[in-house]
Formats: C-alpha cells, sequence, structure tokens
C-alpha cells in the first residue's frame, strides 16, 4: 500500500522543518483546555455555574466553526508562516495593506501578555499548596512583587529555554503535561456521574448579578471567555511544520474544536456542581485545591502541569506569528530569522522580555487581558472576513481543504458574531471586573505600534514606498 503523500521541501534559513503529524497538533490545542482552569473560576464566582457553562457552550460552538473555516485557508496557505494573522493579510492584502501588521500584533500581543498571567496562576498555586507561609513582598516601584512573581519568572523563563532549543524538545513537554492535564478534566466531566459530593443545587443563574441588562451582561463575559477558547485555532500556526500538510491540518484543527466543545461542556458542569459559588469567588484561582478533599497535591500538579503545557504553546506560537509577519515585509527584519534549531528564538525571546516587564512592573498582569482580547477578536474578524473576501477574488483558487458554499454565509454571520463580541464587549468591560478604558487604549497603542513598525520596514528597512493596497495576482 502506497505510502500518503508528504510535501518535505529543502531547509533553509526561513523554513521550519516538517516533523509534525495531526495529533502533534491535537497535543498543542490541549493546552486551550488547561485555560479553562484560568477562567472559569472567575465566571462561576461572578454569574453562577449555570450561566458560565451556557455562555462557555456558545464560545465553544463558535470555536469549533471557526476552525473549520481556518482548515480552508490552512490548505489554502500552507506554506505561510503565521496562521489566521496571516490569513487575515492574505485575504485583505488588494483592499488594505495595513490590516496585515495590525492582525499580526493583535494576535500577538493577545497569545503573548496571557503568559504572565498563566505564570502567576503557577505561583498562586504552588505558594497555596507548598508554601503558605511565603507571604514577603518588595516593591518595584511600580508594582508590588511576591513569591507568586518570582515562580512566575521561572516557569517564564523555563518555557521560553525549552522552545528556544527546537520543536521536538518542546512536543515532549507538550506530550507529558498533556497527560497530566486530562486528569482533571476527566475528573470533572464524570463528577456529576461518580461522586455523592455532585449536587444540582450548587449550580445557579446570576447573569442578573451585575446590575447591567442580561444580555449585555453575556455579551461581557463571552468576550472575555472567548480569549482562551478561541485559542484553539492556534494549531493553524504550526501548519508550515505537518509533513502531510493538508491531511494533517484538517484533522488537527477540526478535531481540536470538536474536542473543546465537549471538555467545555463537561467540565464547567461537572466543578459547578462540586462547589459552592460563594467559595469559588473567594478564591477564584485556588477554590479547586478544596473539591476533593486529600486531593489537592494531585490536582495542583496538573493544574501546573496544564499552565506549563499552555505557555510552552502560547511562547510557540507567539514567535512564529511575528516570524511570520517579518518574512511578510510586516514588521521589523530582525524578527525574520530561524535559530539553529530552525525555531524563531528571537521573536519568543521578546516575548520573554515582554513578560518579565509585566510580572515586575504591573504586578497583576489581569490588568491587560482587556488589551489583548481587544486584538485578537479583531483579528478573528479581520480573518474570517479574509475568508469572504478570498472565495469572491479568488474561486478558482487552489484550494486542497474546500469547504461547502454554506460556509460562505457561515463565515459572515461568525464575523458578525465576533464584531457584536468586540463592541459590546469592550465596552462593557466593568461589568467583568477586566479592565476598564486604560487597558483599552493599551490595545489600541499596540495596533498603532504595529502600522508604525509597518512603515518603519517598509519605508526605512525595504527602501519602498507605501502603498495602501497591493495588486492582485495575475
Amino acid at each position: 500500500m502506497p505510502e500518503p503523500q508528504t510535501d518535505i521541501r529543502p531547509t533553509s534559513d526561513h523554513v521550519y522543518e516538517k516533523t509534525l503529524r495531526w495529533w502533534d497538533g491535537f497535543t498543542i490545542s490541549l493546552s486551550i483546555p488547561a485555560a479553562l482552569f484560568v477562567g472559569m473560576g472567575y465566571a462561576i464566582g461572578y454569574i453562577g455555574a449555570w450561566t458560565a457553562l451556557a455562555l462557555l457552550g456558545v464560545v465553544a460552538v463558535v470555536a469549533c466553526l471557526q476552525n473549520f473555516v481556518y482548515s480552508e485557508l490552512a490548505g489554502m496557505f500552507r506554506d505561510k508562516v503565521g496562521g489566521i494573522s496571516m490569513y487575515a493579510h492574505q485575504g485583505w492584502r488588494t483592499r488594505s495593506t495595513l490590516v496585515g501588521p495590525i492582525a499580526t500584533y493583535g494576535y500577538w500581543f493577545a497569545w503573548s501578555s496571557s503568559l504572565a498571567i498563566y505564570g502567576l496562576q503557577i505561583g498562586t498555586l504552588v505558594q497555596a499548596e507548598w508554601f503558605p507561609e511565603q507571604t514577603w513582598t518588595f516593591s518595584t516601584g511600580l508594582a508590588e512583587i511576591g513569591f507568586p512573581h518570582v515562580v512566575a519568572l521561572g516557569v517564564l523563563v523555563l518555557g521560553w529555554a525549552l522552545n528556544v532549543l527546537g520543536m521536538r524538545p518542546a512536543m515532549w513537554l507538550m506530550y507529558a503535561t498533556g497527560v497530566l492535564v486530562l486528569v482533571p478534566i476527566l475528573i470533572f466531566a464524570i463528577a456529576p456521574l461518580t461522586t455523592d459530593a455532585w449536587s444540582i443545587s450548587n449550580l445557579h443563574w446570576d447573569i442578573a448579578a451585575s446590575g447591567f441588562p442580561g444580555w449585555r451582561t453575556a455579551i461581557a463575559w463571552m468576550f472575555v471567555l472567548a480569549w482562551s477558547v478561541y485559542g484553539i485555532e492556534a494549531v493553524a500556526s504550526f501548519v508550515p511544520e505537518f509533513r502531510d500538510t493538508a491531511r494533517d491540518s484538517r484533522i488537527a484543527l477540526r478535531l481540536a474544536g470538536v474536542f473543546v466543545i465537549a471538555v467545555y461542556l463537561l467540565v464547567p458542569f461537572g466543578v459547578g456542581g462540586l462547589a459552592d459559588q460563594a467559595a469559588v469567588a473567594e478564591d477564584p484561582v485556588a477554590f479547586y485545591l478544596g473539591i476533593f478533599p486529600g486531593g489537592d497535591l494531585l490536582m495542583t500538579v496538573c493544574l501546573i502541569a496544564g499552565l506549563m503545557l499552555l505557555m510552552v504553546m502560547t511562547t510557540a506560537d507567539g514567535g512564529r506569528v511575528l516570524h511570520g509577519s517579518a518574512i511578510e515585509g510586516l514588521t521589523i527584519k530582525q524578527l525574520g530569522e530561524l535559530n539553529r534549531f530552525k525555531v524563531p528564538g528571537r521573536a519568543m525571546s521578546l516575548d520573554l522580555v515582554v513578560n518579565v516587564i509585566l510580572i515586575l512592573f504591573v504586578g497583576e498582569a489581569l490588568a491587560v487581558i482587556v488589551a489583548g482580547i481587544l486584538g485578537y477578536i479583531l483579528c478573528h474578524i479581520l480573518s474570517l472576513t479574509g475568508f469572504l473576501h478570498l472565495r469572491r477574488d479568488a474561486p478558482d483558487a487552489e484550494r486542497p481543504i474546500r469547504l461547502g458554499k454554506q460556509w460562505v454565509a457561515i463565515a459572515a454571520v461568525l464575523a458578525l458574531f465576533d464584531a457584536v463580541l468586540l463592541v459590546v464587549g469592550a465596552l462593557s468591560a466593568q461589568i467583568t471586573g477586566y479592565g476598564g478604558t486604560k487597558e483599552l487604549v493599551i490595545g489600541v497603542l499596540v495596533l498603532s505600534v504595529s502600522v508604525l513598525l509597518y512603515l518603519y520596514r517598509r519605508i526605512v528597512q525595504d527602501g519602498e514606498r507605501f502603498v495602501w493596497k497591493e495588486q492582485p495576482a495575475r
């Protein structure tokens, strides 16, 4: 029986080694359910488990459908580095050359700034389980730094070091931590069937608790929750590294989408029935440790493993997006180099520097979450509308993974849904407590910097004049 066709090309200074298979892509996507444990406690504590479950379910279905759309684009641009931000650029380049850099930096900042959040979550869990007496703090002048911040710096450097040594060492860590993160997922998913401690009376609808209209509260929370759930698209950033590009991309992206729906429905249902809402609201990060008597050590290890998986994947993803942007001429040349291990070491080092600054001088990194979500949701809107542009502008282009005509309408509805999330969610940050006007200004500034770097690259580094739109290929 003939072997499946692979498309292995000679390596160069800008080409990744094609060593991944679809199960590697699925393993990468396992990091996204780990992100559920970051935001789920806050949602349950504020709006009740039934409300959180319903909103997470809606966002997970949207994320799955978006991944199906992105699978067609992954087949079209299988050699392009940068995932969905690059799809936005390809779909919009004949209409505006500024969409590419805006989508890239909006995407990158959302992923990059989350590293500090995950690191601080790990530090909080380590302190709660093993070092509760370590309550010392010192000031950097702008933030109070304590034990969790020091732990966060340590795991941040560890994740960076594993990534700059090549994709294979990072993948082995992802395999190990991926197995561990499945433990709490399975425990909570089957809890309604296996333990008398689970009670449906612990699940509540509290969507009106904020004092705002229910529809606005729902959208505000979906805006925040989308920051983690939509992350299953990260598989697209690794498409050029799949051996059988079209087949592996299709399976990995779609399997990740279906898997996330199951996890984001079953796990909140299990957790919500095991935990008292008031207790969750009091400690939304470490409340998991008290759910199962005597099981706090296992839960701590598994949650830390999941967050570490998320950090390794985030560093790898963010670095590839910046590297792809530089290759396409959308940002400064210096970020367009691979190191001797064929990974974007410079771009990933920039991630490290940004997050060290966030930890030492912002302290509570959740303060920038709205700034990151702003650019991230915008990137999804630009990618989905880019798909619509490509269907209209290039109907006969090669599409190794081709969706049916109904997906044009589906993509349009998804883009509209995300646009409502962006506008209403960004103006309703006070409902969720995740930032406010200052954070929105930060998000706008990040997007503005992307345009300045693009202009510097094109005019100064490349010696070309600025053009508003590129001519379509003939």
